[in-house]
Protein backbone atom coordinates (compact mmCIF):
# COMPACT_ATOMS: atom_id res chain seq x y z
CA UNK A 1 0.00 0.00 0.00
CA UNK A 2 3.25 2.32 -0.29
CA UNK A 3 1.65 3.93 -3.11
CA UNK A 4 -1.47 5.00 -1.10
CA UNK A 5 0.84 6.33 1.30
CA UNK A 6 2.75 8.87 -1.53
CA UNK A 7 -0.49 10.22 -2.27
CA UNK A 8 -2.03 10.62 1.48
CA UNK A 9 1.38 12.51 1.50
CA UNK A 10 0.44 15.25 -1.35
CA UNK A 11 -2.63 15.50 0.43
CA UNK A 12 -2.05 16.32 4.09
CA UNK A 13 0.58 19.15 2.29
CA UNK A 14 -2.31 20.46 0.61
CA UNK A 15 -3.67 23.34 2.63
CA UNK A 16 -6.71 22.34 5.12
CA UNK A 17 -9.18 25.47 2.63
CA UNK A 18 -9.86 23.39 0.17
CA UNK A 19 -10.43 20.08 2.06
CA UNK A 20 -14.06 18.97 1.12
CA UNK A 21 -12.47 17.79 -2.24
CA UNK A 22 -11.32 14.53 -2.82
CA UNK A 23 -10.35 11.99 -5.51
CA UNK A 24 -13.43 10.19 -4.18
CA UNK A 25 -16.01 13.17 -5.27
CA UNK A 26 -14.91 12.25 -8.64
CA UNK A 27 -16.01 9.18 -8.48
CA UNK A 28 -19.21 9.78 -6.53
CA UNK A 29 -20.52 11.67 -9.92
CA UNK A 30 -18.54 8.76 -12.16
CA UNK A 31 -19.86 5.58 -11.27
CA UNK A 32 -23.86 5.79 -11.45
CA UNK A 33 -25.94 3.05 -10.34
CA UNK A 34 -29.88 1.53 -11.06
CA UNK A 35 -32.55 4.04 -11.88
CA UNK A 36 -35.45 4.89 -14.70
CA UNK A 37 -38.51 2.71 -15.30
CA UNK A 38 -39.90 -0.41 -13.19
CA UNK A 39 -39.55 -2.09 -16.79
CA UNK A 40 -35.98 -1.30 -17.36
CA UNK A 41 -34.98 -2.27 -14.30
CA UNK A 42 -36.76 -5.40 -14.00
CA UNK A 43 -34.18 -6.66 -17.30
CA UNK A 44 -31.38 -4.79 -14.81
CA UNK A 45 -31.51 -1.51 -17.53
CA UNK A 46 -30.22 -4.35 -19.94
CA UNK A 47 -32.31 -2.39 -22.82
CA UNK A 48 -29.84 -0.85 -25.13
CA UNK A 49 -30.62 -2.72 -27.89
CA UNK A 50 -34.43 -2.70 -27.44
CA UNK A 51 -35.69 0.58 -26.52
CA UNK A 52 -39.59 1.95 -26.41
CA UNK A 53 -38.89 3.11 -22.75
CA UNK A 54 -38.17 5.80 -21.30
CA UNK A 55 -35.09 5.17 -19.65
CA UNK A 56 -33.82 4.73 -23.35
CA UNK A 57 -32.68 8.72 -22.62
CA UNK A 58 -30.44 8.10 -19.94
CA UNK A 59 -29.09 4.82 -21.75
CA UNK A 60 -29.64 4.57 -25.69
CA UNK A 61 -31.56 7.51 -27.04
CA UNK A 62 -32.10 6.12 -30.40
CA UNK A 63 -34.66 3.88 -28.05
CA UNK A 64 -36.80 6.30 -27.92
CA UNK A 65 -37.06 5.65 -31.98
CA UNK A 66 -39.12 2.65 -31.57
CA UNK A 67 -42.19 4.16 -29.90
CA UNK A 68 -45.00 4.49 -32.32
CA UNK A 69 -47.06 6.52 -30.35
CA UNK A 70 -46.87 9.39 -27.68
CA UNK A 71 -46.40 8.17 -23.71
CA UNK A 72 -46.57 9.47 -20.48
CA UNK A 73 -45.16 7.72 -17.41
CA UNK A 74 -43.97 8.21 -13.80
CA UNK A 75 -42.19 6.00 -11.54
CA UNK A 76 -42.32 6.48 -8.08
CA UNK A 77 -39.97 4.46 -5.64
CA UNK A 78 -38.97 2.80 -2.42
CA UNK A 79 -34.88 2.41 -1.84
CA UNK A 80 -33.30 0.46 1.38
CA UNK A 81 -30.05 0.78 1.84
CA UNK A 82 -28.66 -1.46 4.73
CA UNK A 83 -25.13 -1.29 5.93
CA UNK A 84 -23.09 -4.30 8.15
CA UNK A 85 -19.63 -2.64 9.05
CA UNK A 86 -16.41 -4.17 10.60
CA UNK A 87 -13.95 -1.91 12.08
CA UNK A 88 -11.63 -3.48 15.16
CA UNK A 89 -13.28 -6.89 15.31
CA UNK A 90 -16.80 -5.24 15.99
CA UNK A 91 -19.88 -5.86 14.17
CA UNK A 92 -22.41 -2.75 13.70
CA UNK A 93 -25.74 -2.82 11.79
CA UNK A 94 -27.10 0.21 10.50
CA UNK A 95 -30.36 1.06 7.42
CA UNK A 96 -32.36 3.67 5.92
CA UNK A 97 -35.13 4.05 4.05
CA UNK A 98 -36.00 6.55 0.78
CA UNK A 99 -38.93 7.61 -0.63
CA UNK A 100 -38.28 8.89 -4.21
CA UNK A 101 -39.42 9.62 -7.45
CA UNK A 102 -36.93 7.63 -10.04
CA UNK A 103 -38.54 9.55 -13.56
CA UNK A 104 -41.37 11.47 -15.19
CA UNK A 105 -41.63 12.54 -18.58
CA UNK A 106 -43.26 12.56 -21.98
CA UNK A 107 -42.31 11.25 -25.80
CA UNK A 108 -44.07 12.82 -28.33
CA UNK A 109 -44.23 10.39 -31.18
CA UNK A 110 -44.84 12.04 -35.03
CA UNK A 111 -46.01 9.05 -37.20
CA UNK A 112 -45.42 10.05 -40.98
CA UNK A 113 -48.90 9.51 -42.78
CA UNK A 114 -49.07 6.33 -44.73
CA UNK A 115 -45.31 5.21 -43.21
CA UNK A 116 -46.10 2.65 -40.53
CA UNK A 117 -44.95 -0.16 -42.29
CA UNK A 118 -42.35 1.08 -44.72
CA UNK A 119 -39.10 -0.26 -45.19
CA UNK A 120 -37.38 3.02 -46.30
CA UNK A 121 -37.59 6.69 -45.38
CA UNK A 122 -38.49 8.61 -42.25
CA UNK A 123 -41.31 6.57 -40.68
CA UNK A 124 -41.10 8.35 -37.38
CA UNK A 125 -39.67 11.07 -35.55
CA UNK A 126 -39.92 11.59 -31.65
CA UNK A 127 -39.16 14.26 -28.85
CA UNK A 128 -38.75 13.12 -25.02
CA UNK A 129 -38.71 15.34 -22.33
CA UNK A 130 -38.58 14.19 -18.58
CA UNK A 131 -36.40 13.17 -15.67
CA UNK A 132 -34.17 10.33 -14.32
CA UNK A 133 -32.55 9.02 -11.32
CA UNK A 134 -29.53 7.97 -12.18
CA UNK A 135 -27.72 7.87 -8.30
CA UNK A 136 -29.55 7.75 -4.76
CA UNK A 137 -26.98 9.25 -2.37
CA UNK A 138 -29.11 8.26 0.63
CA UNK A 139 -27.59 6.42 3.07
CA UNK A 140 -26.37 5.40 7.03
CA UNK A 141 -23.67 3.54 8.15
CA UNK A 142 -22.33 3.47 11.36
CA UNK A 143 -18.80 1.56 12.73
CA UNK A 144 -17.84 1.28 16.21
CA UNK A 145 -14.38 -0.52 17.78
CA UNK A 146 -11.40 -0.14 20.02
CA UNK A 147 -8.48 1.46 18.88
CA UNK A 148 -5.17 0.53 20.88
CA UNK A 149 -2.73 2.21 18.60
CA UNK A 150 -4.06 5.72 17.90
CA UNK A 151 -6.09 8.78 18.04
CA UNK A 152 -7.66 11.49 15.31
CA UNK A 153 -5.75 13.81 17.39
CA UNK A 154 -2.53 12.11 16.21
CA UNK A 155 -3.07 12.79 13.26
CA UNK A 156 -3.31 16.67 14.06
CA UNK A 157 -0.06 16.43 15.81
CA UNK A 158 1.52 15.20 12.76
CA UNK A 159 0.34 18.32 10.70
CA UNK A 160 1.55 20.64 13.78
CA UNK A 161 4.80 19.05 13.73
CA UNK A 162 5.36 19.30 10.05
CA UNK A 163 7.91 21.21 7.94
CA UNK A 164 9.70 22.50 11.68
CA UNK A 165 6.44 23.07 13.41
CA UNK A 166 4.03 25.67 13.49
CA UNK A 167 3.81 29.11 15.53
CA UNK A 168 0.63 28.29 17.83
CA UNK A 169 -0.85 31.83 16.96
CA UNK A 170 -0.93 30.37 14.06
CA UNK A 171 -2.70 26.86 14.59
CA UNK A 172 -5.82 28.28 14.20
CA UNK A 173 -6.07 29.90 11.13
CA UNK A 174 -3.85 27.78 9.16
CA UNK A 175 -5.69 24.54 10.06
CA UNK A 176 -9.55 25.52 10.52
CA UNK A 177 -11.09 22.11 9.35
CA UNK A 178 -8.62 19.87 11.50
CA UNK A 179 -6.16 20.71 13.89
CA UNK A 180 -7.10 23.95 14.61
CA UNK A 181 -10.37 22.28 16.41
CA UNK A 182 -8.55 20.54 18.71
CA UNK A 183 -6.37 23.06 19.66
CA UNK A 184 -9.10 25.19 20.44
CA UNK A 185 -10.73 22.27 22.46
CA UNK A 186 -7.52 21.48 24.51
CA UNK A 187 -6.69 18.22 22.80
CA UNK A 188 -3.07 19.59 21.88
CA UNK A 189 -1.14 21.40 22.92
CA UNK A 190 2.25 22.70 22.62
CA UNK A 191 5.66 20.94 24.42
CA UNK A 192 6.93 22.68 27.73
CA UNK A 193 10.51 22.92 26.27
CA UNK A 194 9.60 23.73 22.23
CA UNK A 195 6.30 25.44 21.74
CA UNK A 196 6.24 24.72 18.27
CA UNK A 197 5.95 21.35 18.44
CA UNK A 198 3.01 19.41 19.65
CA UNK A 199 1.68 16.44 21.67
CA UNK A 200 -2.08 14.91 22.28
CA UNK A 201 -3.85 14.42 25.17
CA UNK A 202 -5.02 11.22 23.63
CA UNK A 203 -1.11 9.22 23.86
CA UNK A 204 -0.80 5.31 22.27
CA UNK A 205 -5.11 5.48 21.14
CA UNK A 206 -6.63 2.88 23.74
CA UNK A 207 -9.99 4.36 22.96
CA UNK A 208 -13.41 3.76 21.51
CA UNK A 209 -13.87 4.79 18.35
CA UNK A 210 -17.49 5.89 16.53
CA UNK A 211 -18.07 6.94 13.22
CA UNK A 212 -21.76 7.70 12.01
CA UNK A 213 -22.18 8.66 8.12
CA UNK A 214 -25.74 10.06 7.63
CA UNK A 215 -26.11 11.50 3.57
CA UNK A 216 -28.46 12.21 1.21
CA UNK A 217 -29.87 13.99 -2.11
CA UNK A 218 -29.14 12.23 -5.47
CA UNK A 219 -27.81 12.77 -9.00
CA UNK A 220 -31.07 13.51 -11.07
CA UNK A 221 -30.85 14.19 -14.98
CA UNK A 222 -33.23 16.44 -17.38
CA UNK A 223 -33.14 14.87 -20.47
CA UNK A 224 -33.68 16.62 -23.97
CA UNK A 225 -34.08 13.81 -26.56
CA UNK A 226 -34.65 13.34 -30.51
CA UNK A 227 -35.03 10.31 -32.41
CA UNK A 228 -35.84 9.13 -35.68
CA UNK A 229 -36.97 5.77 -37.54
CA UNK A 230 -35.49 5.18 -40.84
CA UNK A 231 -37.36 2.17 -42.65
CA UNK A 232 -38.50 0.35 -39.62
CA UNK A 233 -34.47 -0.93 -39.26
CA UNK A 234 -32.56 2.04 -38.42
CA UNK A 235 -33.16 4.18 -35.41
CA UNK A 236 -31.30 7.15 -33.97
CA UNK A 237 -31.06 9.42 -31.38
CA UNK A 238 -29.48 12.30 -29.17
CA UNK A 239 -30.56 13.48 -25.88
CA UNK A 240 -29.00 16.38 -24.06
CA UNK A 241 -28.50 15.60 -20.38
CA UNK A 242 -28.39 18.59 -17.83
CA UNK A 243 -27.42 16.56 -14.42
CA UNK A 244 -28.25 18.01 -11.01
CA UNK A 245 -26.42 16.91 -8.34
CA UNK A 246 -27.84 17.31 -4.57
CA UNK A 247 -25.69 15.77 -2.09
CA UNK A 248 -25.06 16.05 1.77
CA UNK A 249 -23.62 14.39 4.71
CA UNK A 250 -23.09 14.78 8.23
CA UNK A 251 -20.35 12.65 9.84
CA UNK A 252 -19.60 12.34 13.63
CA UNK A 253 -17.00 10.84 14.58
CA UNK A 254 -15.96 10.83 18.64
CA UNK A 255 -13.37 8.86 20.90
CA UNK A 256 -13.79 7.94 24.13
CA UNK A 257 -11.73 6.67 27.31
CA UNK A 258 -14.11 3.93 28.11
CA UNK A 259 -11.20 1.82 30.11
CA UNK A 260 -10.17 4.93 32.07
CA UNK A 261 -7.03 5.14 30.58
CA UNK A 262 -5.77 8.57 30.30
CA UNK A 263 -5.35 10.95 33.10
CA UNK A 264 -7.38 14.12 31.32
CA UNK A 265 -9.10 12.76 28.57
CA UNK A 266 -13.16 11.64 28.86
CA UNK A 267 -14.53 12.31 25.15
CA UNK A 268 -14.26 14.04 22.45
CA UNK A 269 -16.70 14.51 19.12
CA UNK A 270 -15.86 15.74 15.66
CA UNK A 271 -19.20 17.02 13.41
CA UNK A 272 -18.56 17.95 9.85
CA UNK A 273 -21.25 18.87 7.50
CA UNK A 274 -20.82 19.44 3.88
CA UNK A 275 -23.10 20.49 1.15
CA UNK A 276 -22.46 20.29 -2.05
CA UNK A 277 -24.93 21.47 -5.01
CA UNK A 278 -24.75 22.33 -9.16
CA UNK A 279 -25.64 21.42 -12.48
CA UNK A 280 -24.14 19.73 -15.55
CA UNK A 281 -24.06 19.22 -19.14
CA UNK A 282 -23.70 16.10 -21.40
CA UNK A 283 -24.44 14.66 -25.07
CA UNK A 284 -25.54 10.95 -25.31
CA UNK A 285 -25.53 9.49 -29.13
CA UNK A 286 -27.39 6.15 -29.93
CA UNK A 287 -27.93 3.90 -32.86
CA UNK A 288 -29.84 0.88 -32.84
CA UNK A 289 -30.32 -1.42 -36.18
CA UNK A 290 -32.78 -4.34 -36.48
CA UNK A 291 -30.92 -6.46 -38.53
CA UNK A 292 -34.50 -8.56 -38.81
CA UNK A 293 -37.81 -9.64 -37.00
CA UNK A 294 -35.25 -11.48 -34.08
CA UNK A 295 -31.90 -9.66 -33.70
CA UNK A 296 -31.21 -5.98 -32.86
CA UNK A 297 -27.92 -4.40 -32.48
CA UNK A 298 -27.31 -1.40 -30.33
CA UNK A 299 -24.60 1.38 -29.24
CA UNK A 300 -24.50 4.33 -27.75
CA UNK A 301 -22.17 6.95 -27.16
CA UNK A 302 -21.95 9.19 -23.86
CA UNK A 303 -19.60 12.44 -23.42
CA UNK A 304 -17.61 13.49 -20.43
CA UNK A 305 -20.08 15.37 -17.63
CA UNK A 306 -18.90 19.31 -17.27
CA UNK A 307 -20.49 19.79 -13.91
CA UNK A 308 -19.98 22.80 -11.76
CA UNK A 309 -20.33 22.40 -8.27
CA UNK A 310 -20.41 24.22 -5.22
CA UNK A 311 -19.28 22.84 -1.45
CA UNK A 312 -20.37 24.27 1.10
CA UNK A 313 -19.04 22.56 4.80
CA UNK A 314 -18.49 23.51 8.31
CA UNK A 315 -17.02 21.61 11.28
CA UNK A 316 -17.71 21.45 15.35
CA UNK A 317 -16.08 19.79 17.78
CA UNK A 318 -16.70 19.17 21.59
CA UNK A 319 -14.15 18.19 23.96
CA UNK A 320 -14.57 16.42 27.97
CA UNK A 321 -11.54 16.78 30.12
CA UNK A 322 -10.81 15.65 33.85
CA UNK A 323 -9.15 17.94 35.04
CA UNK A 324 -10.39 21.49 33.10
CA UNK A 325 -14.22 20.67 31.79
CA UNK A 326 -15.63 20.77 28.85
CA UNK A 327 -14.86 23.13 25.76
CA UNK A 328 -16.68 23.39 22.18
CA UNK A 329 -15.19 25.14 18.77
CA UNK A 330 -17.04 25.72 15.13
CA UNK A 331 -15.16 26.41 12.45
CA UNK A 332 -15.98 28.74 9.90
CA UNK A 333 -18.26 27.97 7.02
CA UNK A 334 -15.88 27.15 4.00
CA UNK A 335 -17.48 27.92 0.63
CA UNK A 336 -15.50 26.53 -2.65
CA UNK A 337 -16.65 26.31 -6.17
CA UNK A 338 -14.75 24.17 -9.09
CA UNK A 339 -15.95 21.77 -11.67
CA UNK A 340 -15.23 18.07 -12.45
CA UNK A 341 -15.38 16.25 -15.45
CA UNK A 342 -16.61 12.48 -15.17
CA UNK A 343 -15.17 9.44 -17.88
CA UNK A 344 -16.61 9.26 -21.66
CA UNK A 345 -19.38 6.17 -21.94
CA UNK A 346 -19.49 3.75 -24.31
CA UNK A 347 -22.06 0.80 -24.58
CA UNK A 348 -22.61 -2.29 -27.37
CA UNK A 349 -26.10 -4.17 -27.05
CA UNK A 350 -27.77 -7.03 -28.50
CA UNK A 351 -31.33 -7.97 -27.90
CA UNK A 352 -33.40 -11.60 -29.72
CA UNK A 353 -36.57 -10.71 -29.78
CA UNK A 354 -39.64 -13.08 -30.28
CA UNK A 355 -42.45 -11.13 -30.77
CA UNK A 356 -45.36 -12.24 -28.84
CA UNK A 357 -43.11 -14.63 -26.42
CA UNK A 358 -40.49 -11.97 -25.06
CA UNK A 359 -36.74 -10.89 -25.52
CA UNK A 360 -33.07 -11.74 -24.44
CA UNK A 361 -31.08 -8.84 -24.13
CA UNK A 362 -27.14 -7.88 -23.54
CA UNK A 363 -25.44 -4.86 -22.52
CA UNK A 364 -21.74 -4.10 -22.41
CA UNK A 365 -20.60 -0.67 -21.18
CA UNK A 366 -17.35 0.66 -20.64
CA UNK A 367 -16.09 3.72 -18.28
CA UNK A 368 -12.63 4.87 -17.51
CA UNK A 369 -13.03 6.03 -14.35
CA UNK A 370 -8.90 7.21 -14.26
CA UNK A 371 -10.07 9.71 -17.34
CA UNK A 372 -12.49 12.03 -14.63
CA UNK A 373 -10.65 15.33 -13.04
CA UNK A 374 -10.58 18.56 -11.15
CA UNK A 375 -11.31 22.35 -12.59
CA UNK A 376 -10.27 24.58 -9.66
CA UNK A 377 -9.69 27.36 -12.10
CA UNK A 378 -6.53 27.75 -13.17
CA UNK A 379 -6.01 31.76 -13.05
CA UNK A 380 -6.34 30.55 -9.20
CA UNK A 381 -3.93 30.80 -6.59
CA UNK A 382 -1.01 28.07 -6.55
CA UNK A 383 -2.11 26.26 -3.84
CA UNK A 384 -5.28 25.84 -6.10
CA UNK A 385 -3.63 24.54 -8.92
CA UNK A 386 -1.15 22.49 -7.10
CA UNK A 387 -4.01 21.01 -5.26
CA UNK A 388 -5.93 20.23 -8.68
CA UNK A 389 -2.68 18.85 -9.91
CA UNK A 390 -2.20 16.90 -6.95
CA UNK A 391 -5.82 15.21 -6.83
CA UNK A 392 -5.72 14.87 -10.74
CA UNK A 393 -2.84 12.83 -10.52
CA UNK A 394 -4.45 10.91 -7.80
CA UNK A 395 -7.50 10.03 -9.64
CA UNK A 396 -5.41 8.97 -12.44
CA UNK A 397 -3.06 6.36 -10.14
CA UNK A 398 -6.03 4.91 -8.03
CA UNK A 399 -8.66 4.46 -10.81
CA UNK A 400 -8.97 2.34 -13.90
CA UNK A 401 -10.76 1.34 -16.55
CA UNK A 402 -14.10 -0.82 -15.67
CA UNK A 403 -16.20 -3.24 -17.60
CA UNK A 404 -19.86 -3.48 -16.89
CA UNK A 405 -22.21 -6.47 -18.14
CA UNK A 406 -26.08 -6.44 -17.95
CA UNK A 407 -28.32 -9.12 -18.77
CA UNK A 408 -32.07 -9.22 -18.80
CA UNK A 409 -35.21 -11.01 -19.68
CA UNK A 410 -38.79 -10.85 -20.11
CA UNK A 411 -41.56 -13.02 -20.81
CA UNK A 412 -44.72 -12.16 -22.23
CA UNK A 413 -48.39 -13.86 -22.13
CA UNK A 414 -50.99 -12.26 -23.06
CA UNK A 415 -51.36 -8.61 -21.66
CA UNK A 416 -48.99 -9.80 -18.54
CA UNK A 417 -44.93 -9.27 -18.55
CA UNK A 418 -42.73 -11.01 -16.51
CA UNK A 419 -38.71 -9.97 -16.30
CA UNK A 420 -35.46 -10.85 -14.63
CA UNK A 421 -32.04 -9.80 -15.00
CA UNK A 422 -28.44 -9.62 -13.52
CA UNK A 423 -25.97 -7.18 -14.23
CA UNK A 424 -21.99 -6.81 -12.73
CA UNK A 425 -20.49 -3.22 -12.20
CA UNK A 426 -16.67 -3.70 -12.29
CA UNK A 427 -14.15 -2.42 -9.28
CA UNK A 428 -12.80 1.21 -10.33
CA UNK A 429 -9.73 0.43 -8.84
CA UNK A 430 -6.18 -0.13 -10.25
CA UNK A 431 -4.84 -2.88 -8.96
CA UNK A 432 -3.08 -2.20 -5.39
CA UNK A 433 -5.65 -0.01 -4.13
CA UNK A 434 -8.46 -1.96 -3.18
CA UNK A 435 -8.54 -3.16 0.35
CA UNK A 436 -9.01 -6.92 0.25
CA UNK A 437 -12.48 -7.80 -1.55
CA UNK A 438 -13.69 -4.19 -0.63
CA UNK A 439 -13.45 -3.11 -4.35
CA UNK A 440 -16.06 -1.36 -4.85
CA UNK A 441 -17.99 -3.69 -7.54
CA UNK A 442 -21.34 -4.04 -8.13
CA UNK A 443 -23.51 -6.99 -8.36
CA UNK A 444 -27.20 -6.53 -8.86
CA UNK A 445 -30.15 -9.09 -9.45
CA UNK A 446 -33.46 -8.31 -10.45
CA UNK A 447 -37.12 -9.01 -10.86
CA UNK A 448 -39.89 -7.51 -12.28
CA UNK A 449 -43.62 -7.40 -13.79
CA UNK A 450 -46.23 -6.36 -15.86
CA UNK A 451 -49.41 -5.61 -17.12
CA UNK A 452 -49.22 -3.69 -20.77
CA UNK A 453 -52.45 -2.83 -22.79
CA UNK A 454 -53.06 -0.86 -25.60
CA UNK A 455 -53.10 2.73 -24.25
CA UNK A 456 -51.65 1.91 -20.32
CA UNK A 457 -49.50 -0.07 -18.45
CA UNK A 458 -48.41 -1.34 -15.17
CA UNK A 459 -44.83 -2.45 -13.92
CA UNK A 460 -43.33 -3.38 -10.93
CA UNK A 461 -39.81 -4.24 -10.34
CA UNK A 462 -36.89 -4.65 -7.64
CA UNK A 463 -33.48 -4.79 -7.64
CA UNK A 464 -30.86 -5.79 -4.94
CA UNK A 465 -27.66 -4.30 -5.49
CA UNK A 466 -24.13 -5.32 -3.41
CA UNK A 467 -21.36 -4.66 -2.97
CA UNK A 468 -18.01 -4.83 -0.13
CA UNK A 469 -16.47 -1.32 0.84
CA UNK A 470 -14.27 0.04 2.53
CA UNK A 471 -14.14 3.66 4.84
CA UNK A 472 -11.26 4.94 7.10
CA UNK A 473 -11.59 8.46 9.43
CA UNK A 474 -7.60 9.13 9.14
CA UNK A 475 -4.78 7.18 7.69
CA UNK A 476 -0.93 9.08 8.33
CA UNK A 477 0.99 10.00 5.36
CA UNK A 478 3.72 7.48 6.51
CA UNK A 479 1.90 4.86 6.75
CA UNK A 480 3.37 4.22 10.29
CA UNK A 481 0.55 3.41 12.70
CA UNK A 482 -2.40 3.72 10.17
CA UNK A 483 -5.70 3.60 11.92
CA UNK A 484 -7.28 0.35 10.76
CA UNK A 485 -10.58 1.32 8.43
CA UNK A 486 -13.87 0.00 8.45
CA UNK A 487 -15.40 -2.98 6.03
CA UNK A 488 -18.63 -2.55 4.74
CA UNK A 489 -21.00 -4.52 3.17
CA UNK A 490 -23.83 -2.56 1.29
CA UNK A 491 -26.91 -4.01 0.39
CA UNK A 492 -29.28 -1.46 -1.41
CA UNK A 493 -32.77 -2.85 -2.11
CA UNK A 494 -35.21 -0.67 -4.65
CA UNK A 495 -38.44 -0.90 -5.56
CA UNK A 496 -40.32 0.53 -8.67
CA UNK A 497 -44.06 1.44 -9.64
CA UNK A 498 -44.35 3.14 -13.07
CA UNK A 499 -47.42 3.83 -14.77
CA UNK A 500 -47.55 4.52 -18.05
CA UNK A 501 -50.15 6.34 -20.13
CA UNK A 502 -50.05 6.01 -24.65
CA UNK A 503 -51.79 8.39 -27.01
Amino acid sequence: MKKQYAILALALAMPILSQAQSDEDALRYSMLGFGGTARSLGVANAFGALGGDFSSLAMNPAGIGIYRSSEFVFTPGLTHFDNQSAFYGSATNADKYNFNLSNLGMVFTNMKTGKANADNGWVATQFAVGYNRLENFNNRLIYTGFNDRNSLTSLYVEQLNANGGTNPGSVTGSFPFGAGLAWETYLINPNFNDSTSYYTEIQGGNIQQTKTLETSGAYDELDFSFGGNYGNKLYVGFTLGVPIVDYNAVVTYTEEDVQNVHDNFNQMTLTDQLNVNGAGINGKFGVIYRVNDYLRLGGAVHTPTALGLTDVYRSTMTSSLDTSGSYGYDSPTGRYEYSIVTPWRAIASAAITMKQYGFISFDYEFVDYSAAGFNFNRIGSVDDITLETALNNTINEKYTGAHNIRVGAELAYEVFRFRGGYAIMGTPFASGFAEGSADFARSTYTLGAGIRDEHFYVDLGYANTRSTEYDTQYNFSDGNGANEGATIDKTVSNFLLSLGFRF
